[in-house]
């Protein structure tokens, strides 16, 4: 097994860096492994896809990948279920984004799959672009009237003008190689006062960091994923960027879906006991969760400075 010689992120030596898991979920080389870092806590993949590979697998491969991880019940192969199947993704959303839709504003999705989230903004009246490399999504995008774009330089070049009050991203930045120069490319296309807002898995997952359940260990740590992020580590890269932030915490997986996962072993609960749990039990135990930040969600928000 390959060892890295420092950190990705902080650039932190050997001695600071630890293998996580060789458990690398869809990588049929068995070559990689994750690796943590104490000195910033970023957890990474090492080593990374190759730029070929990465192409590839984001141009041909990544619905069928996420297909087999989702099973059927996401859509990731048909555009109009996954329309459906993220509805309740983009009702929970929203309370991020309302405090910067009062009024209309121009918003880019980098990473927009199906459309969901753009369709109800641009209904309400925003002005609406997608980035989506995918070929699956992106010609479906484009046919209900939102100008798609496969990469933020595609953007750039054609539009070269381009400048946004909102840019969103939701569990894109663990793909991306170089998270840092993705967020500088973002922040240089947005107005001032303007916010970038995205999700991205948090290392602290309790079906991890709790209940170690040996099964999710193997389904987690995806080849998909150069990065997982946890609290400090993305505060640590946000801070890098000089710009005004917060990390906030979420919870998308309910009681059914882990008690799923330490019955069954396997992924596909969520709300499978909801009615005899009750809302205010799975409420109150994400609550919990997010209390604790053992939570499978991180929210960031970032301000670009000169605005209100």
């Amino acid at each position: 097994m390959a060892l890295p010689d420092r950190c990705p992120l902080c650039s932190a030596g050997r001695e600071s860096q630890s293998v996580v898991t060789r458990h690398v979920y869809g990588d049929a080389s068995v070559s990689r492994a994750f690796f943590h870092c104490a000195a910033c806590d970023v957890r990474y993949q090492f080593p990374g896809l190759t730029p070929e590979e990465e192409a590839r697998f984001y141009a041909a491969e990544f619905e069928g990948f996420m297909a087999s991880r989702s099973g059927e019940s996401g859509g990731w192969l048909k555009t109009e279920q996954h329309l459906v199947a993220n509805e309740p993704t983009r009702m929970r959303r929203m309370k991020y984004l309302a405090p910067y839709l009062k009024q209309s504003v121009d918003i880019l999705e980098v990473g927009c799959s199906s459309g969901f989230m753009l369709y109800p903004l641009a209904a309400a009246g925003h002005r609406c672009t997608g980035i989506e490399p995918s070929g699956v999504f992106s010609e479906f995008v484009r046919g209900r009237g939102i100008p798609v774009y496969q990469s933020v330089a595609e953007l750039q070049r054609d539009v070269p003008d381009a400048r946004f009050d909102l840019i969103l991203h939701f569990f894109v930045l663990e793909h991306i190689a170089d998270p840092g120069a993705f967020l500088m490319a973002q922040l240089a296309m947005l107005k001032p006062g303007g916010r970038i807002v995205f999700e991205i898995p948090n290392a602290a997952d309790p079906l991890y960091s709790v209940y170690d359940i040996p099964a999710f260990e193997r389904f987690y740590w995806s080849v998909a994923h150069p990065w997982y992020f946890s609290e400090p580590s993305l505060q640590f890269l946000l801070t890098r960027l000089g710009e005004s932030s917060e990390v906030l915490r979420d919870q998308r997986y309910d009681l059914s879906n882990h008690m799923i996962w330490a019955r069954d072993g396997r992924p596909g609960g969520m709300g499978r006991f909801a009615p005899e749990l009750g809302a205010d039990v799975e409420e109150s135990y994400k609550q919990s969760l997010i209390r604790s930040g053992k939570c499978d969600t991180l929210v960031g928000i970032i301000k670009k400075d000169g605005g209100t």
